[in-house]
């Protein structure tokens, strides 16, 4: 039999981007139901043997202060990159502390999310894993509420490359989503092909070099990468973005970065990366034992497939070998199964995997009850910080404290960004919504007043100039504030070349603008 629950606000999905936005919307004095489709919280985070999430040997690639929770930091204890066993239990952590559990309806699987009248109908169903099937209960719930935030992320479909003559290959090929472990896989001492040079390769490759003995595996790139390392100077990678580095002119910052990035691991040429673009044009991989397994010919760089025969690959520069496995590190497409068809027309561009929102939130042509967190591409640093700004953004347009612009400016925004990231970044499926977290969080922290301003923090205006700060800035001022905020900031590590090298960095930064302003005048 079936039956309605109504509610004021509806989470789907209770990931790190559900739980944000359930807390948010409660903040905002919302009664609040999440439905999260397995029998616990961290989304990918949770590591399961026989459905999506991470790999047993991840840990985060982004530092534990820009990949978390702006009013809940890390424990002291934690390490700087959080294995994923830690990040989900920090996840847990921060549901407990705050009481979303009370609110989360596990094993509930969306069907159809649809408008009628002024409110959403959520139609769900009870269900339950057995090994790699979903297996449903007959009966079906509709919930209706009047506000709706969809946290079910941009990873929800893998995407798989397609090869000349892949149909024949005699081995086994499965996505990264699959792969969980070396011994889990059976891949050990085997002859592994990894497609694709993004951090899931990177991590697979390594370990099945490592762990798994597979000597030498190859990877094969269409485009190349720029590798970083996870610490730079003894300080974790990602503490080195910050306001000023953005403030320089475009050209001057990626030969800064390219720069340091040389001096670290040598031109990327060396090893066979061969990278095809800027290093500001793509996100970059980010590994610290990668070129030292080329180095020992534990792993071998390749360019792109060009066709297969049985259990031999070609490659376009006339190379090939035989494998026993591929894996294909190809990343996912953005796809909302449960959204009525109208819908899906009006959000998704599925020609070029990419979505018509505004800011990544809203769509112009949908009532703005309706929101999308957590679907944005960090350019560095991680989702984690973007997703809460967005809920809490989304929560003050719901109480009417905020309001968006007219349906005709925000069209003309999305038109606008998407020239933008064209212009900006390497053409590809991944980069369709790519932000820079600062600038990013900044534009839409400014949106409801809680953009940190430098005149405010006048103690901490340093740090928010040329530190990262972490998730914290963005909690000094404005609703919902947290008085832990100004503390957490200054427990942020400030690196050495920032601390000392910002007054030259200031310096030379105004004799740049004073030139050119000499020059125009």
């Amino acid at each position: 039999m079936d039956s309605t629950i109504e509610t004021e606000a509806l989470v789907i999905g209770a990931g790190i981007s559900g739980l944000t936005a359930a807390k948010c919307m409660r903040d905002a004095g919302f009664n609040v139901t999440v439905l999260e489709r397995s029998e616990e919280v961290g989304g990918l985070w949770t590591f399961r043997e026989n459905d999506y999430g991470v790999m047993r040997c991840t840990h985060i690639n982004v530092s534990k202060y820009n990949y978390c929770f702006s009013d809940f930091p890390f424990p002291d204890n934690v390490p700087d990159y959080p294995h994923n066993t830690d990040m989900a239990q920090y996840i847990r952590d921060y549901m407990i502390h705050f009481k979303l559990d009370k609110l989360i309806k596990f094993n509930t699987k969306v069907f159809k999310i649809e408008r009628q009248g002024n409110n959403w109908h959520v139609t769900t169903k009870h269900v339950t894993r057995s090994g790699e099937n979903d297996l449903f209960g007959d009966e079906t719930t509709v919930y209706v509420a009047k506000y709706v935030a969809i946290a079910t992320g941009h990873h929800a479909e893998p995407s798989y490359a397609k090869f000349l003559g892949q149909d024949s290959f005699k081995g086994q090929i499965i996505h990264s989503v699959k792969y969980k472990d070396v011994r889990t896989n059976k891949m050990e001492e085997k002859r592994v092909l990894v497609v694709g040079i993004g951090n899931s390769a990177v991590d697979i490759a390594t370990e099945l070099a490592s762990t798994g003995r597979c000597k030498p595996v190859y990877i094969s790139t269409r485009s190349g990468a720029w590798v970083i390392p996870n610490y730079i100077f003894g300080y974790a990678t990602d503490l080195y973005a910050c306001r000023m580095f953005f403030m320089l002119p475009r050209m001057l910052a990626e030969f800064v970065f390219e720069t340091v990035i040389k001096l670290l691991y040598g031109n990327p040429r060396r090893w066979k990366l061969n990278p095809k673009m800027s290093a500001l044009q793509t996100q970059p991989t980010v590994s610290p034992t990668l070129i030292h397994h080329i180095q020992r010919g534990q792993i071998k760089i390749v360019p792109n497939i060009q066709r297969i025969e049985g259990s031999r690959v070609y490659f376009i520069d006339g190379q090939s070998a035989e494998f026993e496995n591929i894996i294909m590190c190809t990343g996912y497409k953005i796809d909302l199964p449960f959204l009525s068809e109208d819908l899906r027309q009006k959000v998704l561009d599925s020609d070029n995997n990419s979505i018509k929102l505004y800011k990544n939130v809203f769509c112009p042509a949908i009532d703005p009850t309706l929101a999308f967190i957590g679907f944005v591409q960090p350019a560095s640093g991680g989702v984690l910080t973007m997703s809460e700004i967005q809920a809490r953004w989304f929560a003050e347009v719901c109480k009417g404290r905020v309001q968006l612009p007219s349906i005709t400016q925000m069209e003309a925004s999305i038109r606008d960004e998407k020239m933008q990231n064209a212009e900006r970044y390497y053409h590809s499926a991944r980069h369709t919504i790519q932000k820079d977290p600062i600038l990013y969080n900044d534009e839409i922290a400014a949106m409801f007043g809680v953009k940190p301003e430098i005149w405010k923090h006048p103690t901490l205006a340093w740090r928010l100039l040329l530190s990262s700060c972490g998730a914290y800035q963005w909690r000094l001022q404005g609703p919902n504030s947290w008085a832990g905020a100004p503390d957490a900031v200054r427990k942020v590590p400030i690196t050495d070349l920032m601390h000392y090298g910002g007054i030259a960095v200031l310096v030379l930064l105004g004799i740049l603008i004073l030139f050119i302003l000499s020059v125009i005048v």
